[in-house]
């Protein structure tokens, strides 16, 4: 191989090189940054702070809730699944499509009976019979259109999203008058559980009952479990067996840690300790308009202020303090010493300092240094007497 194919090689690999270490540290992942809202609570500040941290080249910890948890709120998966539901069913309805309409509003008003159950307050109930009534007076499906209309009397007087003539149109009918009764059997997955039919408590798991002939919305509820289950009542089917699925929040612990420091900044362990729960080595602590960015190397020392004076501002301040926290970060990866950390200064006494004081010397020193010094005597006597003495040989004849 000649020298210009080696160098065409090495040159190859020192690009190859280069490439990998580019590729390396674009899909490095970026630092996740907590943001802990210390109150008031405010989601619109959480979002932009959220956005400031993003723009930063940083990664805000988001998902499941977690958010919400470290405003010391906890979100319920079913609060979730609910507000998608709404979210469809209002999509569904300006599009004029009353068919997903209904579809995603009988889901809201399952998942919001559930709720109700379980003691959560559900405005979104309202809402979801909303859509049920005007699509059903829109489709001409009067059965349905008396149904909503029922259930929207039980909650509270007319919304406004329904207009008067509509709301006439179905009068209220005396449940009394239809005789027409099926038996039912309800279990839930929990005995002892709360059972309610319609919105209304009827009685714990498991509970023989009858009920009217038609459509029912079936809760039940123990403890973070609840569950609904809805549909016709017919002779046919007597036993109806309610799934409870668990409904405490993934982050629920980390939400009632916050909660406990009652707007005012922790201890930095016990803020560890949070960062912790949420994989993050640092954070923007937000309490009112003021903001400061808190973070640490690794898990065995405490989170500190980082930046000093800079790590501290207002919420218009919230680019600089992301940008304190990424130089930071840089400087741990880049294993520089970091300026938010004292040099380690080491005592005089142990650099021989002015202000030194020697230890006596050991007994044992002496000794070993005299013997050294009588053994070479000894050994150069022997070699000048070894080398003086004179050898006399005798011949005979």
């Amino acid at each position: 191989m000649g020298v210009e194919r080696v160098l065409q090689v090495a040159g190859s690999l020192a690009l190859a090189a280069v490439a990998l270490v580019a590729t390396t540290a674009t899909a490095a992942p970026r630092e996740r940054v907590a943001v802990f809202d210390l109150g008031p609570s405010d989601a619109a500040v959480r979002q932009k702070l959220a956005a400031a941290i993003v723009a930063g080249g940083l990664e805000p910890v988001l998902g499941d809730g977690v958010e919400d948890a470290l405003g010391g709120q906890s979100t319920e998966p079913d609060e979730l699944q609910l507000a998608v539901a709404i979210g469809d069913a209002q999509r569904a309805f300006g599009a004029l499509d009353c068919p997903a309409t209904i579809v995603a509003s009988q889901t809201a008003i399952g998942i919001a009976a559930a709720r109700q159950a379980a003691g959560r307050a559900v405005p979104e109930l309202t809402r979801a019979w909303t859509y049920r009534l005007l699509c059903a007076d829109r489709m001409g499906d009067s059965d349905a259109a008396m149904t909503a209309t029922a259930r929207l009397r039980a909650l509270g007087p007319r919304p406004a999203e329904v207009p008067l003539d509509v709301w006439t149109r179905y009068p209220e009918v005396d449940a009394v008058l239809d005789h027409d009764m099926v038996p039912l059997e309800i279990k839930a997955e929990v005995p002892g559980a709360a059972i309610w039919i319609d919105f209304q408590r009827v009685g714990t798991s498991p509970l023989k009952t009858h009920v009217r002939a038609g459509e029912h919305v079936i809760a039940a509820s123990a403890g973070t479990r609840r569950g609904w289950a809805a549909g016709t009542a017919v002779r046919t089917q007597t036993t109806i067996t309610v799934p409870m699925p668990e409904q405490r929040g993934a982050y629920a612990a980390l939400a009632q840690r916050v909660a406990s420091w009652r707007g005012t900044l922790p201890a930095p362990a016990e803020l560890g300790e949070a960062l912790l729960a949420v994989n993050a080595r640092v954070a923007i602590v937000r309490r009112g308009d003021q903001i400061q960015a808190w973070g640490r190397v690794g898990r065995s020392e405490p989170p500190r202020l980082l930046g000093g004076e800079d790590g501290t501002g207002e919420l218009a301040d919230a680019p600089r303090l992301v940008a304190v926290i990424a130089d930071r970060v840089q400087t741990w990866a880049d294993r520089a010493p970091d300026p938010d950390q004292p040099l380690l200064l080491e005592d005089p006494k142990l650099r021989g300092g002015k202000d030194r004081v020697d230890e006596p010397t050991k007994w044992w020193v002496y000794a070993t240094i005299l013997g050294a010094v009588v053994g070479g005597a000894t050994l150069l006597y022997l070699h000048d007497s070894a080398s003086n003495t004179q050898h006399v040989e005798l011949h005979y004849p």
